[in-house]
């Protein structure tokens, strides 16, 4: 993507964050789209005014890469005329051939992108009040009127030129056409492209809708067979290095790869003797793939010219409006949000399938969303997966249970930075993770996954696993802490010229930890711990335990107690916990989020000031800034609960401090505080 595409796009949605009674353009996405992300600039331009914006470092950071790009006197963001009333769109259309990344945007002064384009020297064409602009390989098309702008970048997928079929249509040489030890592909010489060229010929009268031909495909490629001369002996043409004719050399045949269907001058270029390969074939090499590029670049910008053809006339195509699953995600209250329509689907064109080979590991996942809040008093991020019947069951089974209420006892916030708590059951799990694993991989594995779902019934019995680990913990963080650990290492005795072990001492900063696990029944684990006694791994103390092994010198301590499996790094905790004299306390904001969820995650960014040890960073000031931007941030949590109708949904929250008016402004107080 050039310069000025770049910096357009970013701009697009900058502005974005600054609009005010959207206008609607989402009847202009067509209803085929794989995603479309909305951002709300109405919400947005309450928190913060255009004016506050642009005196933002980000704000002046904008606009001047925008301006250097564009070689223009922009001042304020409003110069790029764009309308800040409206809202803005992103959207992915795609197919098995090509993918289209495009920004919609409404325009509020069309001259004003005129002159963008203008000053920074690109040439655009103009028909019907409709601008077009295409780059030098019209991989990305920008149009524009007085009322819109919509920029596309489409990419050709290698899948799709490799199949045969398609590259003997197009003309695309194979692989063994070229550089072998015993042929040559030559080419005709390339001329540099101009980067200023006009690309956009009768693409105006097509994205007017007027009726046009179809777009072409390039021509196919035209072989001809000549020969290469046997070089006599002297200095060769090119390199004027010496050689000697070999005895038995013969008339080489070699393919020549022509687009045009003008026939060009025939070329010759001297092989190698020995090795196989020479300067020559090498640039022969370098123009046969710019051809090829070429021949690529025309095949899409054919498709490209189809998809936009009519998207600045027609309104009676069908529009992503009557996608009943994007309406429906579709909140007003949401600064951003992302849709697609498939996960299975968006994930399976993302990742090679050379690598998985058949393999489906999100099978049975559906549409989803993401919605991005800035409140007044917290940053929001709402998630939200469908899922299929058979995957919204075995969810819905596997989240049954809850969290633990007895782990409430043992949680004090005025010590913790953190905590993640979870609530799964352990044999549902058990029963349904075969299952699940079967759906992934069984088109690939099939036997093999039978044979392992029977063993693993075999060897497994769900409901006395369940009644060891139920499946809920909470694992509480209190932070960092300097230790003193012993090591042993070797020291050199001059004397009898024999290493001795020696043992010392160092501090390390650890953390300080506590994790609780639900048990019902703990004769298995009474007889591990009876083990690990044995064999001097396990160390009793009086009524907990501790365990210490030779390539983990920090000692963890850990005790069965209220039907509660505890293990922690410190003694002492451990020892209040099973005497019944530990003190807790908990906001009940805390109780509520741990036990009304499947998973709860908490961290104090604040609290974690002060505890990181200096020698942990390089330099005392890099620690002071560490803790200044941890000092700024507020609480943060993250929850998800269990499956309703089939959906699967979740959020991340951070708190703002009081002293700032919105999320928006804290934000960018943040990034200048970290540019500074």
């Amino acid at each position: 993507m050039n310069h000025l595409s770049k910096f357009t796009v970013t701009a697009i949605f900058s502005i974005t964050a600054l609009s005010v009674n959207a206008q609607n353009l989402l009847h202009k996405i067509p209803a085929d789209a794989k995603a479309v992300i909305t951002l709300k600039g109405g919400n947005l331009t309450q928190l913060m005014s255009v004016k506050e914006f642009n005196n933002t470092f980000a704000g002046k950071k904008i606009v001047e890469q925008l301006a250097k790009s564009a070689k223009g006197n922009f001042k304020t963001i409003e110069d790029f005329g764009f309308d800040l009333s409206s809202d803005f769109y992103y959207y992915n259309q795609s197919n098995d051939s090509v993918s289209y990344n495009c920004v919609l945007a409404p325009v509020k002064d069309a001259a004003q992108i005129d002159e963008l384009f203008k000053q920074a020297q690109k040439k655009f064409t103009t028909t019907d009040k409709i601008r077009s602009f295409y780059n030098h390989d019209s991989t990305e098309v920008i149009l524009w009127n007085n009322k819109m702008f919509l920029f596309v970048k489409s990419d050709g997928k290698e899948s799709y030129f490799s199949r045969p079929e398609v590259s003997k249509r197009l003309g695309l040489p194979a692989p063994t056409d070229f550089g072998l030890k015993d042929s040559i592909t030559t080419v005709n010489p390339m001329t540099d492209e101009d980067p200023d060229a006009d690309y956009s010929v009768a693409a105006d009268a097509v994205v007017t809708g007027t009726e046009q031909p179809h777009a072409e495909e390039p021509r196919q490629v035209k072989k001809k067979k000549h020969t290469v001369r046997k070089q006599q002996k002297g200095h060769s043409k090119i390199s004027g290095k010496k050689y000697k004719r070999k005895k038995h050399a013969k008339r080489k045949t070699v393919k020549r790869i022509v687009v045009d269907e003008e026939v060009q001058p025939e070329e010759t270029y001297a092989t190698s003797d020995s090795t196989g390969y020479t300067e020559e074939i090498d640039t022969a090499l370098v123009h046969a793939n710019e051809r090829i590029r070429k021949i690529k670049n025309a095949a899409v910008l054919s498709w490209t010219r189809e998809m936009i053809a009519g998207s600045f006339t027609k309104t009676s195509h069908t529009s992503i409006l009557n996608n009943k699953d994007f309406v429906k995600s579709i909140d007003d209250k949401a600064e951003l949000t992302a849709w697609i329509p498939s996960t299975e689907q968006s994930m399976l064109a993302l990742i090679p399938q050379t690598i998985f080979k058949g393999v489906n590991i999100f099978k049975g996942y559906g549409s989803a969303n993401v919605k991005f809040y800035l409140g007044k008093d917290a940053i929001r991020i709402g998630s939200s997966l469908t899922l299929s019947d058979e995957m919204g069951s075995a969810f819905t089974r596997i989240n049954k249970r809850k969290v633990n209420k007895k782990f409430l006892n043992y949680m004090n916030e005025d010590k913790l930075t953190g905590y993640m708590a979870y609530a799964m059951d352990s044999k549902a799990y058990l029963q349904e993770y075969p299952k699940l694993m079967n759906k992934m991989y069984g088109s690939v594995y099939s036997d093999e996954l039978n044979m392992a779902t029977d063993l693993f019934a075999l060897l497994l019995d769900e409901e006395a696993v369940s009644k060891v680990i139920k499946g809920d913990g909470l694992f509480i963080f209190n932070g960092l802490t300097p230790k003193e650990v012993t090591y042993k290492t070797y020291e050199y005795n001059e004397d009898n010229f024999e290493k001795d072990t020696v043992t010392k001492t160092k501090k390390e900063t650890m953390p300080d930890f506590l994790f609780m696990a639900s048990t019902e029944d703990t004769r298995l684990l009474h007889k591990l711990i009876a083990y690990g006694v044995k064999k001097k791994v396990v160390t009793a103390m009086h009524s907990y335990y501790e365990l210490i092994t030779p390539k983990n010198p920090l000692p963890v301590y850990f005790a069965i107690h209220n039907d509660i499996i505890f293990i922690g790094s410190n003694a002492n905790e451990i020892e209040q916990i099973v005497q019944n004299k530990y003190q807790a306390k908990l906001s009940s904001r805390h109780k509520n989020e741990i036990l009304k969820n499947n998973l709860t995650v908490y961290f104090s960014s604040k609290k974690m000031v002060g505890k990181i040890p200096a020698g942990e960073l390089a330099s005392v000031e890099k620690l002071e800034k560490t803790n200044k931007i941890l000092n700024s941030l507020g609480d943060i949590y993250i929850k998800s609960g269990p499956v309703k109708g089939n959906v699967f949904s979740g959020e991340m929250r951070m708190d703002i401090p009081a002293k700032e008016q919105n999320a928006l402004k804290y934000l960018f107080s943040i990034i200048e505080d970290v540019e500074k």
